[in-house]
């Protein structure tokens, strides 16, 4: 084995270890010579984000090793747990402070020698830009790489728009940067994105060894620009972009179309102007309202995530969970928790409910074998750590109990209570109730280890959890149960025990204003058209009649029910489900007139925006009246919520964002133009005075 291979292992062992005290010492790129290779390595940990200083000692290190006439060819590797992850997310900008990623990138694709980049762990937004600048790529078999930029409302920069579609064709290249969804090695290897993938070796060592074969070869450079492949069938090319235009007509946010153009431009003009007009369109879409609502969703995830005031706490390790329940719910955490290594230990109370459990769960990881997400070894593996029981003293080895049963209030606190004594007192108790906390820790000999964990269904795709905290709840208790949900892969927001916690609360007062609506003669129709056009993916009444209008607790919702119209289960509720046809709100429509009639209420004239804006405010305050009650501390909380949990528009940022955006002396002046027709909806609460006197909005209150 070469000194250099021995090098890059290393590297490697350093990136595990981490850097150490003498970190403050550590060049933010290490540049050693190994015969007559350059080996270039990022050292940034854990994700090497591309800051100003890390680009420049890039460009320094390039030329060092450029200049040496002994070095013949160049491996650039990276520390920690990926090669690049981009751009540090708090200091995304239309253009970047000099040197530019466009610099960067033209540097290391002009190099003389050739460049090797060895990709390992995510390889994102700015750093897929380097390593499409680089002349040659190896990827380890776990890594990915891709363009996530879209799901921020912007375009790509780096000339990733230019050099992506010659490597792939236009094809490839839009379905990467349209989705923002990374690709997998093995996958970026046949579509020709990189031209080795590791298997026995780290990717350093395989391009280190990559590299020496090129000396030997006497192989030069490859310029990414130069490569023609992907440009070479321009009838075909065309055809490809005006198929994806007319996909994306009428999309929400520019983002699209301009990246579009960008991969157009790629064929039909010369590389340079290609990138500059990339670097055009991501300075136009980067003031969309649009964009910066998909950056505060963004960031909003993360804030929302934050748990602060446990300094030095860890969270307990949990290596089984019990759960308690049999229902979709409960198996929907099992597979949740078994996707993410942990055991899981199902307790029902009927051994034919755990029967038809266990079947579910099996069918479910059979499917996923047979549509190829899984290998059949995982499958046994998975299967393996589950065990369904009847038995309560079974759950006495897990580090964390969920009770996640339908029963009423009364029932789970007997049941919390009777499980509580079969458990040690660092097991963690919780319950996915969304009310009735109080009664249901009043019976518990240790109620400071208990909590809620509302999950929202489907529970395996819903990201969200909200953490609902007692009064006395202890801090360890606190930091096991967010580990816990973050283990997941789900964002753990914290808010106080209150019942309906936020996402029911929020929700409860939109569907109390489509009551409002419908009575002032408004059909069920128009409000959902209304609704899917800010860009819900199903209006308020189709999601009620899905749900079953006997669990809503509105009045015209009630009475649609006790008429036997209980929703789309019932074949009919707000909408006729007649078989063959669609939806159609004629009949419930002609039961709104009839009770309008007989309650002497008057039909009013209402535009589609003054539908919506009565919607969304009656969401942003019910938000404010939880901020104001100090239910949840941040109003980032909330639209996090309302955006994982209940379908809120991403682009649209959260009901509270919408509302920064409207501005908030505009939405608490039309607040108070809707609080006539019912004060318990829209009647504003203090808070937007309060923030419209001081000039303050909600944005700013997630700073405090």
């Amino acid at each position: 084995m070469s000194e250099a291979v021995g090098q890059a292992r290393k590297y490697m062992t350093e990136a595990t270890q981490g850097r150490g005290s003498e970190s403050v010492e550590t060049p933010l790129v290490q540049s050693r010579r190994e015969g007559r290779l350059a080996l270039l390595c990022l050292s940034s940990p854990p994700v090497n984000t591309l800051t100003p200083e890390l680009r420049r000692a890039l460009l320094a290190a390039f030329e060092a090793a450029e200049s040496a006439p002994e070095v013949q060819a160049i491996v650039l590797m990276a520390e920690g747990t990926s090669f690049c992850t981009g751009f540090p997310a708090d200091t995304l900008a239309a253009e970047e402070p000099a040197p530019s990623l466009n610099t960067v990138c033209d540097r290391i694709e002009a190099c003389s020698k050739p460049v090797i980049a060895a990709l390992h762990g995510s390889t994102l937004e700015a750093g897929f830009a380097l390593a499409l600048a680089a002349h040659y790529r190896v990827i380890g078999r776990r890594s990915r790489l891709g363009a996530p930029e879209i799901t921020l409302g912007l375009v790509p920069t780096g000339g990733v728009t230019q050099r992506l579609p010659r490597l792939v064709g236009p094809g490839v290249a839009l379905e990467i940067l349209l989705s923002g969804r990374p690709v997998p090695a093995p996958q970026a290897l046949k579509l020709g994105l990189v031209d080795e993938m590791a298997d026995s070796k780290s990717p350093a060592e395989a391009a280190i060894a990559l590299a020496e074969r090129f000396l030997v070869g006497e192989r030069g450079p490859r310029p990414t620009r130069a490569i023609a492949r992907g440009l070479r069938d321009g009838e075909a090319y065309m055809k490809e972009i005006a198929a994806r235009r007319a996909e994306i007509k009428g999309a929400r946010i520019a983002a699209p179309a301009r990246i579009v153009d960008c991969v157009e431009a790629a064929l039909i003009l010369p590389f340079e102007a290609g990138v500059a007009r990339e670097s055009v369109a991501r300075a136009d879409c980067f003031d969309s309202e649009e964009a910066k609502a998909l950056r505060h969703a963004y960031f909003s995830e993360r804030r929302a995530a934050r748990l602060d005031g446990v300094e030095g706490l860890r969270p307990a390790e949990i290596g089984e969970l019990g759960l308690v329940g049999t229902g979709s719910l409960a198996l929907g955490i099992a597979v949740t928790a078994l996707d993410h290594g942990l055991k899981v230990r199902l307790l029902g109370s009927a051994a034919d409910q755990l029967v038809v459990a266990e079947q579910r769960i099996t069918t479910a990881y059979t499917r996923a074998e047979q549509q190829g997400q899984i290998t059949a070894e995982v499958r046994r593996e998975r299967l393996a750590q589950f065990t369904a029981t009847t038995r309560t003293d079974s759950l006495s080895g897990a580090g964390l109990v969920i009770e996640a049963s339908a029963a009423s209030t009364e029932a789970r606190a007997r049941l919390l209570a009777r499980l509580e004594e079969f458990l040690p007192e660092d097991c963690v108790l919780a319950t996915v109730a969304d009310h009735g906390f109080a009664q249901m820790a009043r019976d518990l000999a240790h109620p400071e280890r208990f909590l809620g964990l509302h999950f929202c269904a489907p529970s395996q795709a819903i990201r969200v959890v909200e953490l609902a905290l007692r009064d006395d709840v202890s801090k360890q208790a606190l930091v096991t149960a967010h580990g816990f949900v973050k283990r997941l892969g789900k964002v753990p927001v914290t808010l106080r025990a209150r019942d309906g916690l936020i996402a029911n609360r929020v929700q409860e007062a939109v569907w109390a204003a489509v009551d409002v609506l419908l009575l002032m003669g408004v059909r069920p129709a128009r409000i959902d058209r209304v609704m899917r056009e800010y860009g819900f993916p199903a209006g308020p009444c189709e999601t009620m009649d899905a749900l079953g209008l006997d669990h809503m607790r509105g009045a015209v919702a009630q009475f649609f029910a006790t008429e036997g119209r209980r929703g789309k289960e019932a074949g009919q509720g707000f909408y006729d489900y007649a078989s063959g046809q669609g939806p159609d709100d004629t009949v419930a429509e002609a039961i709104l007139a009839d009770l309008r009639a007989q309650g002497g209420v008057p039909e009013l004239e209402l535009s589609d925006r003054d539908i919506s804006e009565r919607l969304l405010l009656a969401a942003a305050n019910a938000g404010a009246r939880l901020l104001q009650a100090g239910v949840v501390m941040r109003p980032v909380d909330i639209d996090v919520v309302m955006m994982l949990a209940k379908g809120y528009p991403r682009y649209h940022g959260g009901p509270m964002k919408a509302a920064d955006l409207m501005g908030i002396f505009q939405a608490e002046k039309r607040l108070k133009s809707f609080a006539a027709a019912a004060p318990d909806i829209w009647e504003p609460a203090t808070l937007w005075h309060e923030l419209s006197k001081n000039g303050d909005n909600f944005e700013k209150l997630n700073l405090l």
